[in-house]
């Protein structure tokens, strides 16, 4: 009997630090501020303003991403060349004319944009960059999409890196989007 009180008290021990512990970690990185990620509107793009997860809002550079990936969809969505060419690095600008800009971007519509996660770049050419995890639904004319996701609505998952003072988006490499028509 006494043996099998222990084990009871055992287990309601152990019970009790996981309820602990998963209520410190759900504190720390729980539902994001409005709750889950947004759902993909039943048409269009959805709302423009960029929210953040909760992972990405306790990052010390948050408020400072979010402001900059607001700059950046804004411009996408007003078509407006010159504020877009201010949000990116450099390098980013030079690689894409604006007559090139304005024909990939010229139908385009971003919404139901959330960035999920801000981690802090750790190759030694980044120092002080950021990678952002971004979820976002993008529409467009199906002549305007992208070869491999012929859709008017696309559900985008993307790392972009942000560098430099003040930070702006750089060129991604292969891989670090992935679309889904949705």
């Amino acid at each position: 009997m006494a043996r099998g009180r222990i084990v009871v008290t055992g287990l309601v021990v152990v019970l009790v630090a996981g309820g602990v512990t998963a209520a410190v970690v759900g504190s720390v990185r729980g539902a994001a501020p409005e709750g889950e990620a947004p759902a993909v509107p039943q048409a269009g793009a959805g709302s423009a303003v960029v929210t953040l997860s909760a992972d990405a809002a306790v990052h010390p550079r948050a408020a400072t991403v979010l402001t900059q990936m607001q700059r950046y969809f804004d411009a996408i969505n007003a078509g407006d060349y010159a504020s877009w060419q201010a949000t990116v690095t450099p390098d980013r600008a030079a690689a894409q004319t604006e007559d090139a800009w304005r024909k990939a971007y010229r139908s385009t519509k971003d919404g139901t944009i959330r960035i999920d996660r801000i981690d802090d770049a750790v190759a030694p050419a980044a120092a002080g960059g950021l990678l952002v995890r971004v979820g976002f639904v993008s529409t467009q004319a199906v002549a305007d999409a992208p070869p491999d996701t012929q859709a008017e609505r696309i559900c985008w998952h993307a790392t972009l890196p942000l560098a430099g003072s003040p930070l702006r988006v750089g060129a991604t490499r292969s891989g670090s989007s992935v679309s889904e028509v949705c």
